[in-house]
């Protein structure tokens, strides 16, 4: 069963830009959810260095048709030059929380 659901993946960095961030997306009601996880580390290249940052998770829940629009946002919103998006197609899960996302992304 293949659901209309999605799971983004985004970081910030640092909590209080994550919390902006999470509360605009729900307001907006293009997320049903989104949960922080701070203190996130990372390594990656950026202009030919290795980087070092602590960063904040965010795991968005949204539906297939909301998708775009969410992800435009975040460019809009984020204060990094190449925001990290990932996008997860949500295969199965609970019912109960399915429809509770359809209620409030409605």
């Amino acid at each position: 069963m293949t659901t209309h659901f999605r799971l983004i993946f985004t970081t910030c960095a640092d909590v209080s830009e994550a919390r902006s961030m999470a509360e605009q997306l729900v307001r907006l009601k293009l997320a049903a959810c989104v949960n922080i996880l701070p203190n996130v580390g990372a390594v990656y290249m950026w202009q030919g260095e290795v980087a070092y940052a602590t960063e904040c998770k965010l795991l968005i829940k949204t539906k297939s048709e909301k998708m775009n629009e969410l992800i435009q946002t975040i460019k809009q919103l984020h204060s990094y030059e190449i925001p990290e998006v990932q996008v997860i197609d949500v295969a199965t899960g609970n019912l109960a929380y399915f429809n509770w996302m359809d209620e409030v992304l409605n």
